[in-house]
């Protein structure tokens, strides 16, 4: 299912001493298979576009188009738009709410019409999916596991009713090193199953670099690049004019090419920074 947005706009408190302008004239294409990275710095408008994506913000002027419903319209299945783009908030364990693991994660797929056996089934599939099991934990208050156990829970939440486009607002926040590596490797294995999208929005240009093949970067609501990670840590104008940072590894390359040593590889990631330096010894 393709994602394009024409033309968006939005604005909070429009005619009010308060008006605020969030997202001007953005237009985007997120192709099926895509892991896209949505970067700015605070206040860029990046959580107003994303909460457009399954219309929990309604569009005020522009167009956005899944596959072929348009959101724009007067009319629009929002239970279907919901089932089919699956929206995971900053720290997602603050959305748990139900008295059992079990309940929380069959409420998704109850409220898209699932019977109860069905429900039963897809909290059981999607707790398996993010490494839980559903005998172990699914009695248990949500409130009793860890922090990490807690967000694999609302993740689970969010994919028992395996929505095509996934939706990742800061999906790594508060988690410590592997904490955070967990969470990708989790949202990589999806990705290879039934999500077929991925939309991931992180101040962590490591993660960007590293998960995202395209990246869309807003500045004050409007969208200043459109491009592949590659091109944008090569990019000093924008990266640099946008309270963004450069990824660790391309840290570590840029350092090693002002004493000569010149690598070839886009250095994205840590095994491409050591194969770059390796080949590089090499010749």
């Amino acid at each position: 299912m393709q994602i394009k947005a024409e033309n968006l706009n939005y604005v909070y408190s429009p005619k009010t001493p308060f008006e605020k302008t969030a997202l001007d004239n953005v237009s985007f294409t997120v192709n099926e298979g895509d892991t896209l990275g949505i970067v700015g710095a605070t206040g860029s408008g990046k959580s107003t576009l994303t909460r457009h994506l399954n219309a929990l913000i309604r569009i005020q002027s522009g167009k956005i188009f899944l596959g072929d419903v348009d959101l724009s319209a007067k009319r629009v299945d929002l239970k279907e738009v919901r089932k089919k783009v699956g929206m995971l908030f900053q720290f997602p364990e603050y959305q748990l709410f139900a008295d059992t693991v079990k309940k929380d994660v069959e409420f998704g797929p109850k409220n898209f019409g699932f019977g109860d056996k069905e429900a039963a089934c897809a909290a059981e599939d999607a707790l398996r999916s993010v490494g839980l099991d559903i005998k172990e934990i699914g009695d248990k208050s949500p409130f009793e596991l860890s922090g990490g156990q807690m967000r694999r829970v609302a993740i689970a939440g969010v994919i028992a009713s395996k929505p095509e486009v996934l939706v990742l607002d800061e999906p790594t926040a508060g988690l410590d090193p592997v904490g955070k590596r967990e969470i990708l490797s989790l949202v990589s294995e999806l990705k290879k199953s039934f999500v077929k999208t991925v939309i991931i929005v992180s101040h962590n240009m490591d993660e960007i670099a590293e998960y995202c093949n395209r990246v869309i970067v807003l500045d004050n609501g409007k969208l200043i690049a459109d491009t592949t990670p590659d091109e944008l840590f090569n990019r000093s104008d924008v990266v640099d004019n946008t309270e963004l940072d450069y990824p660790h590894t391309v840290k570590i390359k840029r350092m090693l090419s002002e004493f000569g040593f010149e690598i070839d590889s886009p250095a994205l990631n840590v095994e491409a920074l050591v194969s770059g330096i390796l080949g590089r010894l090499k010749s």
